[in-house]
């Protein structure tokens, strides 16, 4: 069993949203917020400190990044033992929740899931800096993560560079042509079995036990509130990007889709990406999802629009990347040193 911690590496920290209240989903609105205190936190009172934002993928929330896994140093182990070092600048990492009834919202504005790129950049910035001894400037905060995770870190980047200046992302959703299709037809046919979205929804949020094709239906369900939600959609409040009786996708719908890619976004937001501190991808040569792909676009993308970036390549997979949480903060640190000269 692991050894009993010598002090308190976390805060847990709790908000009751206004933005997310009344949402059309009923998730709650009172969401917590653990966040992890560096060594130096107590022992340097007078200290401020830069706060990352580390965003969970689909299907997650952020207090699941904090729990012990077997064969793995503890994460708050990690981290002292990097800042403690001098490998990393002592820093505050904040762990959201923006977990939601069908499992995420990409960290989007949404009229179907609630506003949670509001929440992020305005609520939970406002809580940490007005609870803890922060560097409460977009100089010094960052946001990082995998998958839906790192998708939600470009998207801040994009659009509030004025709250964040460093965003890492870690085979983040992107050049949805390639990445989307397969799950997609998948979806088609968890719908078209049990009855249409709505009922699909129902029964698998009622079930013990759920397939690996059921969990990725349900992913796009989510990602269709996000990208192209429908109020007069009973239930679902959403478009779906195909033709439910024959599959063959709605070029109207996928259009939207389309235009939430941050391989077409960042097109848009050449001043916004340009500001950045930070901006590192990365991911893993074995996608199962070909994002390793995705992000070699959006890095030639950038290449090609003049936006100052770094981009590498692991040997891995999408699963297990919870490691790379070192090369990230280590891209902020470095940028967060470069400031202070």
């Amino acid at each position: 069993m692991p050894a009993a911690p010598d002090r308190t590496h976390y805060r847990l920290l709790s908000v009751e949203s206004q933005i997310l209240a009344d949402n059309l989903l009923g998730d709650p609105a009172r969401r917590q917020l653990p966040v992890y205190l560096p060594p130096h936190y107590d022992r340097e009172p007078e200290r401020r400190f830069p706060v990352v934002y580390s965003l969970a993928g689909y299907g997650g929330w952020g207090a699941q990044k904090l729990a012990e896994k077997s064969f793995e140093e503890p994460l708050h182990l990690q981290l002292d033992r990097w800042m403690e070092s001098g490998q990393l600048e002592p820093m505050i990492l904040a762990f959201p929740d923006c977990f939601t009834r069908l499992g995420g919202a990409q960290y989007r504005n949404s009229p179907a899931t609630g506003r949670y790129l509001d929440h992020l950049s305005q609520e939970l910035v406002e809580l940490v800096d007005s609870q803890l001894r922060t560097q409460a400037h977009r100089d010094y905060r960052g946001a990082m993560g995998h998958s839906s995770g790192g998708y939600g870190a470009l998207l801040l980047g994009m659009e509030r560079p004025d709250v964040f200046g460093h965003i890492c992302s870690t085979a983040g959703d992107g050049y949805f042509e390639l990445t989307y299709p397969l799950d997609l037809g998948k979806a088609f046919q968890q719908f078209s079995r049990f009855g249409g979205p709505a009922a699909f929804a129902r029964q698998f949020l009622s079930k013990r036990q759920r397939g690996g094709n059921e969990f990725g239906a349900m992913s796009i369900l989510a990602y269709a509130q996000a990208y192209s939600p429908d109020l007069a959609v009973p239930e679902i409040f959403c478009q779906l990007p195909f033709d439910l009786q024959t599959g063959e996708l709605r070029a109207e719908v996928w259009q939207r889709w389309l235009a939430c890619d941050p391989v077409r976004l960042c097109m848009e937001r050449v001043g916004q990406l340009q500001s950045l501190h930070t901006l590192y991808l990365d991911a893993g040569t074995s996608d199962e999802w070909c994002l390793d792909v995705a992000t070699r676009v959006l890095a030639e993308r950038l290449r090609s629009l003049g936006v100052a970036h770094i981009h590498e390549e692991f040997d891995g997979g999408h699963m297990g990347c919870g490691w790379r949480i070192e090369a990230s903060l280590g891209r902020i640190s470095d940028s967060l040193r470069a400031l202070s000269r």
